[in-house]
């Protein structure tokens, strides 16, 4: 009698989940997110050029060091871990100051240049440290996996995966993905569109010993997949009024 009571309880305990899970099913949504790393993989290398509006800016710790900003990237092809050629319009405010900045900058594969907008002046040089230390922030707002030869291999084989859920990021719905990185130091929470796989937003969590938490977030919105790209749409367009320089930017 007593066990018939405890097989009782648990069926009713266990009800909701069975049923959710069958629901679950019956939307076509996973629920392995390795599974779903791997369609992102797949669907991520087919990409050749993209567009995307973006937001970051520093987390935790970092947040007291990082730009924030938002701003527009076009970029395609891929050296090491930045893409061959890009163009990357933004805005950003610094920790320090309430001012916006606004940046352009960019590389045809061979030249790299900055636009200074408040102070009229653009930076072109062969050598990419042309930019500065004030156009590091471009860096942020970069999403290099969408070019990369092996976008999420280091996700597919990272020590610590968990599906967390969904999340509306930029109009999409999203599976929320939690990665731990076989480095250990660094963990990310990945969302990609439940629609064409491809990623909308990605949270890094750094941890150095003895120091707080930091790290970075960016989100996508309005994302265009092999948009038509101008023959000089990686050049420096001198504005009217601005000089040019082949120093480095400051």
């Amino acid at each position: 009698m007593v066990t018939r009571k405890i097989l009782l309880v648990l069926g009713l305990a266990l009800t909701p989940f069975a049923a959710w899970s069958e629901e679950e099913k019956k939307s076509g949504e996973l629920t392995d997110p390795v599974e779903i790393l791997k369609k992102v993989d797949e669907a991520t290398k087919a990409v050749k050029a993209v567009q995307y509006d973006v937001e970051f800016e520093g987390t935790g710790a970092a947040a007291a060091r990082a730009a924030k900003g938002e701003g527009t990237y076009l970029f395609t092809g891929v050296v090491g871990t930045r893409p061959q050629k890009y163009r990357a319009d933004i805005k950003i405010k610094r920790p320090d100051s309430e001012e916006v900045q606004h940046l352009t900058g960019g590389s045809d594969g061979d030249v790299y240049f900055l636009i200074d907008h408040a102070n009229k002046k653009a930076y072109e040089d062969i050598d990419p440290a042309v930019i500065g230390t004030i156009g590091r922030p471009l860096q942020a707002g970069l999403m290099v996996e969408f070019v990369h030869e092996t976008p999420f291999t280091d996700e597919i084989n990272a020590t610590k995966h968990e599906l967390r859920g969904s999340k509306t990021i930029g109009g999409e719905d999203c599976y929320e993905i939690h990665v731990g990185y076989a480095n250990q130091a660094q963990e990310a929470t990945w969302y990609f569109s439940k629609k064409d796989f491809l990623p909308r937003g990605r949270i890094d969590f750094f941890r150095v010993p003895n120091q707080p938490e930091g790290g970075q977030q960016k989100f996508l919105k309005n994302l265009k997949v092999d948009p038509p790209i101008d023959a000089d749409a990686f050049k420096l367009k001198l504005p009217e009024g601005y000089t040019k320089t082949d120093d480095f930017a400051p």
